[in-house]
């Protein structure tokens, strides 16, 4: 058997030529992931989740008491500023590494720009007027620097052979998983320095802006130890400008399948949107719900995502470690649907709980008493979800639904474009993971001031039902690029098509 071109230049090698057609067919079996290098990449992950996600809880509160013309729709673009700095810079860092097959430099880059937009970030609290827009024009800065993560999933996606795929792509989004559940928890962490903090020279530290000033020291570490450290080998690639040369002319990867890529992509977007809508709207929606002031959210919402975190992290190591990773992702995929679509109808405000919500007291704010502000006419009509239910949704429905339908979304993702490079692809995977975001926590923002929880349950479960008409209608095509087509079938490559004889 032997693969046979047509309308390209490629002919197979004679029976006297010294090549083996199994080496030339299964060059990447023959090969070993750096483990090393991996685990850096997928530490470096979790860098990116914590940069990202860290204020998610004590945005408002913050914001509110910088700038007293700053209402939950300018929120909605605050959050929204580091997703747009994420899908601006996603495909540059990602065709980056395309062009250079380099990880490491893409990385150092962008985590000192987001150094740089966390010290702006620390320093708003010494900004007399105009903090909002100090505020968003830090995060803006501080997503052009995190959008290293294309460079890193690219690296995860290449650097692992076939067989490790799956599990290095599932620790690399445990990695960063881990560090979106655990950004908020650093917040809390710092709550006990209060709003009035202290100061050392011209620095002030408080619950709000240590947090900054610490994420900055992080950045810079973690590109010292990728200078240092870091060493490449792109083990799951075949790249035929650096194959051997005598098998460079018989190496041909077909044509990935667009369509499942690009729903891989929106499984991605979704489950990205409802993660930051979750963790954004955490803090104001327990303020509402359970009459939490701002320090009570933060600190209760950031134990409870602390918990959150440690179930996201064990089923993603159990996927890449265990038997569940060896179950069809796309099964995978619809178990994780399933239980995110369990999460919003526990979350949405039935007739029979109990209501209607409380309005704070005449002349108090939410850093004494929590409860609705008088805007929110919409809380005289709206139901409380019992607490005990909201958090076990939040850590069980949540904590098992995110890495089941991420995971296995990106591991297949990886291998339906096939050993090529893929910094460019993986660039438009993390831009979908971004712009959604960025869209999303306007919209959600707004739906929150003006109409409350309700809609924003809807706008999610909708996407989520969109997600399975998609995977139940394209199953067949959800599958990995096949190098070797049936017999005497075509397969399309860049140079023409080739056939399996």
């Amino acid at each position: 058997m032997g693969v046979v071109p047509s309308e390209s230049d490629i002919s197979l090698p004679s029976k006297d030529s010294g090549i083996s057609l199994d080496s030339i067919r299964s060059p990447l079996h023959e090969r070993s992931t750096e483990w090393r290098a991996m685990w850096i990449s997928i530490g470096m992950q979790f860098v990116v989740g914590v940069q990202i996600s860290v204020y998610y809880m004590s945005m408002w509160p913050y914001l509110s008491g910088l700038d007293k013309t700053a209402d939950m729709d300018f929120l909605g673009w605050v959050v929204a500023a580091c997703n747009i700095g994420c899908t601006i810079s996603n495909p540059l860092y990602g065709l980056w590494n395309q062009k250079t097959l380099s990880c490491k430099w893409p990385t150092i880059t962008g985590f000192l720009i987001a150094a740089i937009g966390q010290l702006m970030y620390g320093a708003i609290s010494e900004v007399k007027e105009h903090g909002k827009w100090y505020m968003l024009v830090a995060r803006v800065v501080t997503g052009l620097g995190v959008g290293n993560l294309a460079a890193l999933r690219a690296y995860g996606a290449t650097a692992s052979t076939p067989k490790d795929r799956l599990k290095a792509i599932s620790y690399g989004t445990a990695g960063y998983v881990f560090g979106i559940s655990f950004g908020p928890a650093i917040s809390a962490f710092f709550t006990p320095l209060g709003e009035q903090g202290y100061n050392f020279g011209i620095v002030k530290l408080d619950m709000y802006t240590a947090a900054a000033y610490l994420m900055a020291f992080i950045c810079v570490l973690a590109a010292v130890l990728m200078l240092v450290f870091f060493q490449e080998d792109y083990a799951g690639i075949i790249d035929k400008d650096k194959s051997d040369e005598a098998n460079a002319n018989y190496v041909v990867v077909p044509k990935f399948d667009l369509v499942p890529a690009l729903i891989c992509i929106y499984l991605y977007m979704i489950v990205s949107m409802i993660a930051t809508n979750i963790e954004v709207m955490s803090t104001p929606l327990t303020t509402v719900l359970y009459d939490w002031k701002d320090s009570q959210a933060i600190l209760y919402n950031g134990i409870i995502e602390s918990v959150t975190c440690i179930v996201s992290v064990l089923i993603n190591f159990g996927i890449g470690k265990s038997r569940i990773g060896k179950i069809d992702k796309r099964i995978q995929i619809l178990f994780g649907l399933a239980v995110f679509v369990a999460f919003h109808l526990v979350n949405y405000p039935w007739w029979f709980y109990s209501g209607p919500l409380n309005f704070l007291p005449p002349g108090s704010n939410t850093t004494t008493v929590g409860g609705c502000l008088d805007t929110y006419t919409w809380c005289s009509s709206t139901t409380r979800v019992p607490m005990a239910l909201y958090i076990f949704a939040f850590v069980f429905f949540f904590g098992i639904a995110f890495p089941f339908v991420e995971s296995p979304a990106a591991a297949l993702y990886s291998e339906i474009l096939g050993p090529r490079k893929q910094g460019t692809m993986q660039g438009l995977f993390s831009f979908g993971g971004s712009v959604t975001p960025f869209v999303a926590s306007i919209i959600i923002t707004f739906l929150f001031q003006h109409t409350g929880y309700k809609y924003v349950i809807i706008l999610q479960s909708s996407t989520i039902f969109i997600a399975f008409i998609l995977v139940f209608f394209f199953y067949n095509r959800l599958v990995p690029l096949k190098l070797k087509p049936k017999n005497g079938e075509a397969a399309a490559y860049k140079n023409g098509v080739f056939y399996s004889m």
